[in-house]
């Protein structure tokens, strides 16, 4: 396409912002240098530090300034070694899609300010519940996992109060009978605070033990429930994980179901990251039960690779989603033969449209694509877990369920408690200012280990090859076994 003559001085001026905006783009996507970053907050701060202006700047330098300011505090999480919390790395498709979605700046929150983009987001949500099998009645775009596990706890509330004969939007929690929530010892915070922001309380949830795989013990679970049977308190929900944050544990949903069947129980499936996990030959049969689920969160910026900002809460009970979170005003009022308005099915008003990265990316993976992406994270994990095992002073801390190697450092002899505890907390702090590759951790029965998920669809084997022997490295120095590298 021939360059457009400009003679507006401010349309040459957004064509230079747009010819930056390409040239930092494009490199934004390559592979960066760094994983994690060696600046204290000081240093962070201290770049960004400056008054407020009183004057304004031409947009190519504002997007020039904002880069150089914040660059050396920018981590890799888009690389093939970063290895922290349960983070993917952009896919080229979302996040160019995603670009242009904030250009057209269309508003999914009300079908007449998105038509387009509202429609596409029931299209794509349509192929994920069939790509995964989940429950389809229906489903919204959140704000990620947490927003996913406050939509579906929500309607889960309304549904406790419909059984007991309460209209929670009209009366509110008050009026509801003591009620409980079960999950393991290793539910996610964002499902406590989803709690709390309900109006239910932490107070209600009751944490269940795992067994040795840390999947949460129907046993324990059938044994809390009568408990709070007999103390007069009412059994409400169980949220059970498709991969544990912390190990990667599924839980056996198909006897959890059961007993949500045989209890009238509502289950909730928090499975951020492990609905993905039904694409792998080897891990799918652990999410078997899946779609018995009434309510499943599902995270996109995790395995689907999507920009931060974008996760599912699937329904099985397209009415009740509705009814407990509808809510409209006069000046919201919509013409004929029009969608759905999605501002009331999801807690945002105005809602971004994230359905376009979601579609960029399934576009460009293909149902083969994704089951090819979540095979091959998987299958490292399990060669990462087998890399330890061989190797004479890693220790491997939780079986590899999925995608995520739980290991720590241990010389020779030395035992359980803080001192091993803080000795990897120093490998974790090592390999981040060091930045060739990066790991966070977490606190297991045993003690603090590392806990590397691959999710990346950046991530090979060299990149865990490389994590197996930094560590080792690094706890060799730090425990005096080896000299520092000069």
């Amino acid at each position: 396409m021939p360059p457009v003559a400009r003679d507006n001085p401010d349309d040459v001026e957004l064509d230079n912002a747009v010819a930056e905006l390409a040239s930092r783009f494009r490199a934004a996507l390559d592979e960066p240098s760094r994983m994690g970053i060696d600046l204290g907050v000081g240093e962070v701060r201290r770049n960004l530090d400056e008054r407020l202006p009183e004057t304004g700047m031409p947009a190519h330098a504002v997007l020039r300034e904002l880069v150089d300011r914040t660059a050396p505090g920018l981590v890799g999480s888009t690389g093939s070694r970063y290895f922290g919390y349960v983070t993917g790395g952009v896919l080229p498709a979302a996040a160019i899609a995603q670009a242009w979605v904030a250009a057209v700046d269309q508003n999914t929150g009300l079908w007449a300010l998105g038509p387009s983009a509202t429609e596409l987001e029931q299209l794509v949500l349509g192929w994920l519940a069939e790509m995964l099998d989940l429950p389809r009645g229906s489903a919204v775009f959140t704000s990620g996992a947490a927003g996913a596990n406050l939509v579906s706890l929500a309607v889960a509330r309304h549904w406790f109060g419909r059984r007991v004969g309460i209209d929670v939007n009209d009366v509110g929690v008050g009026a509801l009978p003591p009620l409980a929530l079960y999950g393991s010892t290793e539910l996610h915070f964002t499902n406590v605070k989803a709690v709390r922001l309900l109006g239910l309380g932490s107070g209600c949830v009751r944490q269940v033990a795992v067994d040795e795989h840390y999947r949460l013990d129907p046993a324990a679970l059938e044994t809390a429930i009568a408990r709070d049977r007999a103390d007069g308190i009412e059994p409400a929900i169980v949220v059970a994980h498709v991969g544990s944050p912390n190990t990667g544990a599924v839980d056996p949903l198909p006897a959890i179901a059961d007993l949500c069947a045989e209890h009238g129980l509502w289950l909730h499936v928090d499975a951020a990251y492990g609905a993905f996990c039904r694409l792998c030959p080897r891990t799918a049969p652990l999410t078997a039960g899946l779609e018995r689920a009434d309510s499943v969160t599902v995270d996109g910026h995790k395995w689907l690779n999507l920009p931060n900002g974008i996760g599912f809460a699937f329904l099985r009970d397209a009415e009740l989603h509705h009814e407990a979170l509808s809510g409209s005003a006069f000046y919201l009022s919509s013409a004929s033969a029009t969608g759905p308005d999605l501002h009331e099915y999801a807690v945002e008003a105005s809602r971004p449209w994230r359905g376009a990265a979601t579609w960029a990316a399934l576009k460009a993976l293909g149902r083969d694509g994704c089951a090819e992406l979540v095979t091959r994270c998987c299958d490292l994990a399990v060669e990462l877990g087998a890399l330890v095992q061989t190797a004479p002073r890693l220790e491997l801390t939780a079986p590899v369920a999925t995608c995520v190697t739980c290991f720590r450092y241990r010389p020779p002899g030395a035992p359980e408690g803080e001192a091993l505890d803080r000795l990897n907390r120093q490998i974790q702090d090592r390999l981040d200012r060091d930045g060739r590759v990066l790991a966070t951790g977490g606190m297991l029965p045993s003690g603090f280990s590392l806990r590397p998920a691959i999710v990346s669809w950046r991530a090979r084997r060299a990149d865990i090859e490389l994590l197996a022997r930094e560590v080792e490295r690094m706890g060799d120095e730090l425990s005096g076994l080896r000299s520092p590298a000069r």
